[in-house]
């Protein structure tokens, strides 16, 4: 089974990130490092079965290099796309360094709209000159479908169908697989983990998929109601629902300041932050 298993949250913020360009808010100005957010993604780190360590990305931000760089990220072993939006796509050039470390190709999973768009504005990766000396991310795109799980280094990610606004896009749930590669009966924690941001509704099929869950990742916007994310109020709603041994919340704006909201939060609720750590000690570090 797969040991020190971590999901390291690489940024918190929405799309604009906090503090955002113009703004003298409280958030934006405040001194406190948790408001201060890049934009969403998540490494997933491990050990593999057979001893070999691992990092999976979740979605590749504009703020990849920085995430990189402050996690001490060494290899990418594979890419799992939430959706194709500007925010959580616009760093995948950044991707080129790993490959280079790795002297090998980068299996990239996403849904059939994420790798259109994928193909389209990374032409220069997709469609790349052949040329001696040209510096991009060797990469081996893969489509997912909602519902099919795949399988890698001893973990299940299974694509959960969400909806962000009008437009459908995927959550995953990762869970440990035994040696027989059926889900583990026993998860190391923080395992099962399920991220969800940048939802606004779950689809009634997807339900079954959140249950038993011992960690969420859950995308919490702002205060106000938005047309395609969970308000402050709809999210912890959601999260009461699914009922996980912990929810963290994560794609929030400079309307979220981490030390008020965070303190009004239910038990076993609370607002993640960029570099939290979610491990065995799921109390976050």
């Amino acid at each position: 089974m797969v040991r020190d298993f971590e999901c390291v949250v690489l940024g918190s913020g929405g799309s604009s990130g906090v503090p955002a360009i113009g703004c003298a808010c409280a958030a934006c100005t405040s001194e406190d490092p948790r408001d201060r957010r890049l934009r969403t993604s998540a490494a997933v780190r491990f050990t593999d079965p057979q001893g070999q360590s691992r990092t999976l990305l979740i979605d590749t931000s504009p703020d990849l290099r920085a995430q990189a760089l402050r996690a001490g990220l060494r290899r990418c072993d594979a890419i799992f796309y939430t959706h194709h939006h500007v925010d959580h796509t616009f760093g995948l050039d950044e991707v080129r360094r790993f490959s280079l470390v790795m002297n090998g190709e980068i299996d990239l999973f996403a849904d059939t709209t994420t790798l259109a768009f994928l193909e389209r504005v990374y032409q220069h990766i997709f469609r790349r000159d052949p040329a001696p000396g040209s510096f991009v991310a060797a990469l081996a795109a893969k489509r997912l479908r909602a519902g099919q799980a795949v399988d890698r280094y001893g973990l299940r990610l299974l694509p959960i169908p969400l909806l962000h606004g009008g437009v459908p896009i995927l959550g995953f749930r990762i869970d440990a697989l035994d040696g027989g590669g059926g889900v583990a009966a026993t998860q190391p924690a923080p395992l099962p983990l399920a991220w969800c941001t940048d939802v606004s509704g779950i689809p009634p099929a997807s339900w079954p998929l959140l249950t038993g869950l011992r960690t969420l990742v859950l995308g919490m916007l702002r205060h106000r109601r938005h047309p395609a994310h969970y308000s402050v109020d709809e999210a912890v709603h959601v999260a009461g629902e699914i009922d996980a041994a912990e929810t963290w919340f994560v794609h929030m704006t400079h309307d979220i300041v981490h030390r008020e909201v965070d303190a009004a939060l239910p038990e076993r609720m609370r607002l993640a932050w960029d570099g939290l750590v979610l491990g065995p000690d799921t109390s976050g570090r």
